[in-house]
This record gives C-alpha cells, structure tokens and sequence, in this order.
C-alpha cells in the first residue's frame, strides 16, 4: 500500500473511466471463510502504513473470522513469479504491479479474483482487474504556487500548458511515469479520458513541445515535492498528497484535482496458492465499505470503495472525493493493457522527443 509513492513510482498505466469486465457480482465481504485456513500471509509494508495496516485490516479480520494474519514481506513481480513457479508459498496475498495483474500477465502467476465474493459494484470503476483488486487509491494531480500568478487559479491541464498567462518553470515525472505525463498533455489539449485509446504519442509530444523549454523532469516523489516547495517550478504533476502536505505544512501551495490521474494500489493471490478461499475472504473484507474507509483515521490513504465513509477531517484531499470531475484511470485495464502493449515504443518515442 502506497510503496511506491516515497520513492519512484514504478510504471504504472492508464485509461477510461471504464468498468473492467471481470466476471461475477457483488458478495459478502465479512463472512468466515469456509475453509480451514488457520493463519494468512500477508504483505506489510510496515512504518506508519504498516500499522495502520494492522489496525484498519488484519486485526479486525482475525477478530471476525479467527484467521490469524501474519506480516509477510513485499514481493517485486519477479519474486511472485518465482514462488508460483516453486510452489513454495510464503506469503498469501501480494501486491503485483498493474502490469502484472492484467489479464495478458496474470494468468500465469495470479489467482482471478473471485468477484462473487469480492464485491466490485461498490470499488471506483477502473481500480481492479481480472487479477487484482485495488485497497486504496492515489493520483497525479496538478500542484502549484499560490504566490506565482497574481491571485489567478490554474484549474485545468490546459492552464498548465499556459506559460503566457501562467508563467513559471514546469515539474513533470519524466523520469517516472512517462505514460502519466503523456496523458496530461492530451487532457490539455482537448482529449477526453474515454478516447485517449489509441494513444496518440505524437500529438501529446507537440503539445509538450510547446512547454518543453519550461518543463523541469523529475524522478520521485519527493524529487517534485521539492521543486514546488522550494519555488524553481510554478506548478508540477505531482503526487496529490504531496502537494496537500506542503500546503498543511504552510508552503504557499495548494491542488487542482481536474484532470487527476487515478490509480489503485492492487492486492492479489498468487495462483495456485493452498490458502486462496481465504486471501480472497480477506481481500473481500479489506475493500468491503464497513471496512475500507478506516484506513484513512491513521493514514492519508483513499478507499478504492466509494461506499466507504472516509476521514472527514481529510477527505476533501483525497482522490475518491473529486471523482465527478474530468479524471484518468490508470489502472483501468482496457488502457493498462493498450499502454502495456506498446509501452516501448511509448517510451521511446519520448526519451527520443525529449531528447532532441
């Protein structure tokens, strides 16, 4: 949960507003699983996520099943594919990357989640998969300085491109997630998030080009935390919680979340795995909306169940709660599995635009 945006967020993709096609119905979250699973391995990322964790879903699923939940380390994709291969099963359930979970990579190394028990009808469209299911949601959004423009608002991507009316260095994560700044290029200019299949590269590369000389490239999270912070851009793509926490923290900053990227961190079964009637029973319980929510009372966590009643005192900074406005859906699987397709002629389209 929320592993990668410390440090780079690794490759993750996009898309539509669209509901993935994954098979079955809404289901019971919180019943007892029927088997005789004892205890359950489970990925902890551990620090202050890593028990709020524990707090919000691995004790409350043991005081309501009786299923004892175990820390288990992070597994890169590699080690999940390697275990499946072993059949030496460590850990229950994982976090695969968004690439892993799509239909076309997950077959071979994750369970399908079971969606007549895991209930999708109540999860943000876009945020599962036919291997994985999202536990909480993050995004992009645009960050910028409230003492840069004259007591004028940036709203949109397109006010981002608006270096006349908007003046002032760009920070993007070029070094990061190419498809995600790609996405914001063609938002601003005029492509709608239902029709960014197929990818129109070029066209996003000629609308970054007339920013290009302004646009300062960055790697991590905290790498573009800091060049707002410090003043040497005027706005940046930036990971949404960064931005509000510098504003908290009384940097003169504040967010725009139209045009936000979405995404969802995934959790999955690894296939074959002895104990699936459980991870699954905990995967339902964990996105279930009595349960879901809670997370965000000890970490700025978003519910991926729009059902969930999140934080009050931070739910206007989460992603979920400014899903009526124009938003991309990274982990949306009919654009993931495009981008993933064609992610190297992606990337190399810009690394060769970006560095001509």
């Amino acid at each position: 949960m929320n592993r990668a945006r410390g440090g780079g967020l690794v490759s993750l993709l996009v898309a539509l507003v669209a509901v993935a096609a994954c098979g079955g119905g809404g289901g019971s979250s919180a019943s007892t699983p029927s088997s005789s699973t004892k205890e359950l391995v489970v990925v902890n990322t551990g620090g202050d996520w890593g028990a709020c964790q524990r707090k919000s879903f691995f004790d409350p699923f043991t005081a309501k099943t009786g299923i004892k939940v175990i820390d288990g380390p992070f597994l890169t994709d590699g080690q999940i594919k390697a275990m499946v291969q072993s059949k030496q099963y460590n850990v229950d359930v994982v976090y695969p990357s968004a690439n892993l979970a799509l239909p076309s990579a997950g077959k071979n190394s994750l369970e399908p989640i079971d969606y007549k028990v895991v209930n999708k009808g109540e999860l943000a469209a876009g945020t599962y998969t036919t291997y994985g299911t999202s536990i909480d949601i993050y995004a992009w959004a645009m960050g910028y300085r409230t003492d840069k423009f004259g007591g004028q608002t940036p709203k949109t991507w397109a006010d981002f491109f608006d270096t006349k009316k908007f003046p002032g260095k760009r920070a993007m994560p070029g070094d990061n997630d190419v498809p995600a700044v790609l996405y914001a290029a063609l938002l601003a200019d005029g492509v709608a998030p239902d029709k960014l299949i197929p990818l129109d590269v070029n066209r996003a590369l000629k609308k970054l080009g007339t920013i290009k000389s302004s646009i300062v490239w960055y790697a991590t999270g905290s790498q573009g935390q800091d060049l707002l912070k410090s003043g040497e851009v005027a706005m940046g793509q930036e990971y949404a919680n960064r931005v509000t926490s510098l504003r908290d923290a009384g940097s003169p900053v504040d967010i725009s979340w139209d045009g936000q990227v979405v995404a969802g961190d995934l959790m999955g079964v690894p296939k074959g795995d002895p104990n699936v009637t459980a991870a699954m029973q905990f995967i339902a319980f964990v996105t279930s909306k009595d349960v879901n929510g809670t997370f965000s009372f000890c970490a700025a966590g978003a519910p991926s169940n729009v059902k969930s009643t999140p934080n009050p005192k931070i739910a206007n900074d989460l992603p979920t709660t400014h899903l009526n406005q124009t938003h991309v859906v990274e982990t949306s699987e009919a654009l993931a599995e495009y981008v993933a397709a064609h992610l190297d002629t992606i990337t190399t389209s810009f690394n060769n635009w970006r560095s001509s």
